[in-house]
């Protein structure tokens, strides 16, 4: 019984340990003074067994906190680095997507491709217009048109009647005062100026008789020859005559005498072609080509 008292009174005594209620003690020392002798030695046995775990869960405690800060520091400076790399990345990406479209854009083969392809068919084109330019530089040579009918100036030179059509007639003029120029064919008379208009005088004699010294009479007229500068001296005007295409034999070809366009039948005169005679001129030759 004794025993059975003892028991009780131990488990008593740790359970007000372990609730840390002191009236746990005053109900022990109701129930017995005997056991109360031999409960209090074995408060110091007791808190020997118990109390050390608890003092050393403090240092290790402390270093628990300690390494779940360091955790939280590193799991921190993660997180902050992840956010500048997922911040950084979009801006990488949009300069590539800016600067990539750039890049088809302007191939430099395209370019001088296209450029190198009109440049060769300009060339050939040219090429092949330029060649029948220069066959057909030679114009061939046609007759003067006129009408059913037409009107014709009829002078003389050397006792010759020539014929040349209205149409091509420039004006008549009195032959005045002539310059001489050096170095000017012999059939060149000179410059003569009317109204300050410069006029080419042509011995007309010289020019279609060369080699033949004639002596004949001064001129007295210049027929000037369309609205060039070039006239034909004569000595004398015969009148104006309404001529029909049949009264005059026209010439087809081009001849020996390119200036020639046909003779008046009735008055067996030579009908002058002004244009053909007006390229003469201007070479500096005569009838025969000299």
């Amino acid at each position: 019984m004794r025993d059975t008292i003892q028991v009780r009174a131990m488990d008593d005594y740790f359970h007000s340990l372990l609730l840390d209620d002191p009236s746990g003690l005053d109900e022990i020392e109701e129930a017995s003074a005997a056991p109360v002798v031999q409960l209090q030695r074995q408060p110091q046995s007791v808190p020997e067994v118990v109390a050390p775990p608890y003092m050393e869960s403090d240092p290790r405690l402390t270093q628990l906190s300690e390494l779940l800060a360091q955790v939280g520091q590193v799991q921190f400076e993660n997180d902050a680095f992840t956010n500048e790399l997922t911040v950084s990345e979009p801006l990488q990406i949009v300069a590539e997507e800016s600067l990539s479209p750039v890049e088809p854009e302007w191939p430099a083969e395209v370019l001088s491709h296209q450029i190198a392809e009109p440049i060769t068919t300009v060339v050939t084109e040219t090429a092949v217009e330029v060649a029948p330019e220069v066959a057909e530089s030679p114009v061939s040579w046609e007759n003067i048109e006129t009408g059913k009918e037409f009107q014709a100036l009829f002078f003389e030179v050397s006792g010759v009647t020539f014929a040349v059509p209205l149409t091509d007639l420039g004006g008549i003029h009195q032959l005045g005062e002539v310059t001489s120029l050096f170095g000017q064919p012999g059939w060149y008379k000179g410059i003569m100026t009317s109204r300050e208009q410069k006029m080419n005088v042509v011995d007309t004699a010289q020019w279609v008789m060369p080699g033949q010294h004639l002596e004949m009479d001064p001129y007295k007229y210049l027929i000037m020859l369309g609205e060039s500068p070039w006239g034909l001296a004569c000595h004398h005007l015969k009148g104006t005559e309404l001529l029909h295409r049949d009264q005059v034999k026209w010439r087809h070809q081009e001849g020996k005498r390119p200036w020639l366009a046909g003779m008046v039948k009735e008055k067996m005169c030579a009908l002058l072609h002004v244009r053909e005679l007006l390229l003469l001129l201007e070479r500096g030759v005569n009838i025969e080509g000299r």
